[in-house]
């Protein structure tokens, strides 16, 4: 894949503003591939091999953020196993660390962002959806009333840094994400159409 031209989107939002549900169906609609840092430390977590999953688990218990190079290092092998061009990178980067770092890997010099999807909602909004996902047996162990305070004002302090670099740079592309989620859907598709 070195001389691969990459088509990237990154996703951004409040925890709970749907960012899976949307990259779920752009994947299937216009052949995407979905890598969500969430899930992909969720599953680096889970292995028995892992040279990362003891120092992750770390950070999940303190509700803290993984170190930014196991981030990209999880996101690039990701990259290269998947054998496509077309990635949407949900919920990375998470803030300007994370952003300084994935612009220092080789990779990152063959994905530049072709515009980066915000969806705005409301954190009451987002609230109800992560404990009614949490009260629906998610398997989250982050979908709970205790450890969202510290989702949000992370949020908050570090992810809208992220979402101010890109307004700047003209690439946002920002959605009332607190509409149902056809309405929204729509709004993002046109997205993809048009850039």
């Amino acid at each position: 894949m070195d001389n691969a031209e990459f088509e990237l989107v990154c996703v951004q939002g409040r925890p709970g503003s749907g960012k899976g549900t949307v990259c779920k169906r752009i994947a299937e609609e216009f052949g995407y591939v979905h890598l969500s840092a969430g899930e992909l430390l969720r599953q680096e977590r889970a292995k028995a091999d892992s040279l990362y999953g003891e120092l992750i688990d770390k950070h999940y218990s303190g509700n803290s953020l993984v170190l930014p190079i196991i981030m990209c290092i999880l996101l690039e092998t990701a990259v290269e196993k998947s054998n496509s061009n077309k990635f949407l990178f949900d919920s990375f980067p998470i803030n300007m660390n994370n952003l300084e770092t994935w612009n220092e890997r080789k990779l990152s010099k063959k994905m530049k962002p072709r515009f980066v999807l915000f969806l705005d909602c409301p954190q009451e909004v987002c609230e109800n959806r992560i404990l009614g996902r949490g009260a629906g047996g998610s398997g989250r162990d982050d979908d709970v009333a205790e450890k969202l305070g510290k989702r949000f004002t992370r949020y908050e302090e570090e992810t809208v840094q992220v979402k101010q670099h890109f307004n700047g740079q003209g690439l946002l592309r920002q959605v009332d994400a607190s509409q149902s989620a056809e309405k929204v859907y729509e709004e993002v598709r046109r997205y993809f159409q048009t850039g």
